[in-house]
């Protein structure tokens, strides 16, 4: 056939991909809907985590060197590293934030990621796999694809009409409402949870008056107000990312003044179908990686780690050894996605804004205000810290919590028996921040 591989797909999982196979000799063809590939048209917190962020995906070990002529992403698992010559920003501060402004820190004057311009990222990778001889195929959207004894057909829509591309193997990098993985059948076997909607804005002249807000993000959650939700993150220049409804922002009464003097320069939407993530992404001749096989997102160093395992697990299936099963068994265990303590955070997570009203969320934020702790997940881990002074609020939240984890307890029991990553911390889930643990 013309390609050894087709990668449908050029984020960061999909480029990662393209690069890799063209530096191991494999004739590429990247393909993404996309006229220009590295613009980010999508709400998107650029954050390059260096410690784990509990519930979330990637939790292999992974460090920035930041030096006088560039900036350096270690991938300690894989063993491999990224250049990257863009702007860079110091996440030290993560304040969770009551209705009343009440902040509880998870990090305080700790460094935990960098702001790192996503767009920037991917185009040094695009120039990567162009120097390479990659060819890549921009402005086409994959339709749908299937395995063929002889590889996989994919069919293409273009400016030309429709065409069908044929490869020996298929990587299906097209994000997480991948055409690829519907049209293989995969999401029949995936738990739907519903859509997921969200916005976010770029703006200038945010004035927060929470300590440490030059380097943090700041989530604030009311749950008398649902849209008063709020993310604020660190952007490029004096910009800030915001997610959340700016106007209801701008009527509250103990954030308005943060907006006051606020300017919206763009805004971007994200909408996407929550399912559980898929266990074995390996389908015939195609393999699924990054957001494509998540619940969610696989973030950027779980989606770009997600590329460079994926090749050189074809690699070695095409040299006889067992590459998509080595591949199958890192996925498992470098996502916790793959574990059910991920959604049981998830639960514990939303536990609060589910059954609290403000006035109760402020005061388990007040007892907590002086521990460094995610609030919801300290709270789910220990609720006996209010259980004397609120007897009725500690039965409340723990029975929500209850009723939810026995709701989905057939879920939870459709895990495999080994599928634990954190098999000797039964509550890993509840656990604070940590730093990356290398194995």
């Amino acid at each position: 056939m013309k390609y050894d591989i087709a990668i449908i797909g050029a984020g960061p999982a999909g480029l990662m991909a393209a690069k890799t196979a063209a530096e191991n000799g494999l004739k590429v063809v990247l393909v993404d809907r996309k006229k220009n590939i590295t613009e980010i048209n999508r709400a998107c917190l650029q954050v390059f985590y260096i410690k784990w962020i509990s519930p979330d995906a990637y939790i292999e070990p992974v460090s920035v060197e930041n030096t006088l002529t560039g900036t350096k992403f270690h991938f300690h698992g894989p063993g491999f590293t990224i250049d990257y010559n863009g702007p860079l920003k110091p996440y030290c501060n993560a304040v969770w934030i009551s209705p009343s402004g009440i902040n509880v820190y998870a990090f305080k004057n700790d460094l935990f990621g960098f702001y790192y311009d996503k767009e920037h990222f991917l185009a040094g990778l695009l120039e990567e796999v162009q120097k390479r001889g990659v060819e890549v195929k921009a402005a086409t959207s994959a339709l749908g694809a299937e395995n063929t004894p002889e590889g996989v057909k994919v069919f293409l829509r273009d400016s030309g009409g429709d065409k069908i591309l044929e490869a020996r193997t298929g990587i299906a990098a097209d994000g997480i409402n991948s055409r690829i993985v519907e049209t293989l059948g995969m999401n029949k076997a995936r738990k739907f949870f519903g859509p997921m909607s969200f916005v976010a804005a770029y703006m200038e002249g945010i004035e927060p008056d929470v300590l440490g807000h030059e380097t943090g993000w700041l989530s604030v959650n009311v749950p008398s107000v649902p849209e008063a939700r709020l993310g604020v993150g660190l952007y490029t220049g004096d910009l800030k990312w915001v997610m959340g409804d700016v106007e209801t922002q701008k009527k509250f009464p103990t954030r308005a003044h943060w907006f006051k003097r606020a300017r919206v320069v763009k805004t971007t939407a994200t909408v996407y179908n929550r399912r559980t993530s898929i266990r074995e992404p390996v389908n015939g001749n195609f393999m699924i990686i990054g957001d494509a096989a998540t619940p969610q997102e696989a973030w950027i160093q779980g989606a770009v780690a997600c590329g460079y395992q994926a090749v050189k697990a074809i690699i070695k299936e095409r040299n006889g050894q067992n590459g998509y099963q080595e591949y199958v068994h890192w996925w498992q265990k470098a996502f916790y996605h793959n574990d059910p303590g991920y959604f049981k955070a998830k639960i514990c997570h939303y536990a609060l804004n589910s059954c609290c009203n403000d006035e109760e969320v402020d005061y388990i934020y007040d007892v907590l205000k002086e521990q460094r702790v995610v609030p919801t997940l300290a709270f789910a881990r220990k609720p006996e810290i209010i259980k004397k002074d609120r007897p009725e609020l500690y039965k409340k939240v723990t029975q929500s919590i209850e009723h939810a984890m026995k709701e989905y307890e057939s879920f939870f029991a459709s895990f495999p028996a080994d599928s634990s990553i954190f098999p000797d911390d039964p509550v890993a889930y509840l656990g604070k921040w940590r730093t990356y643990v290398r194995k």
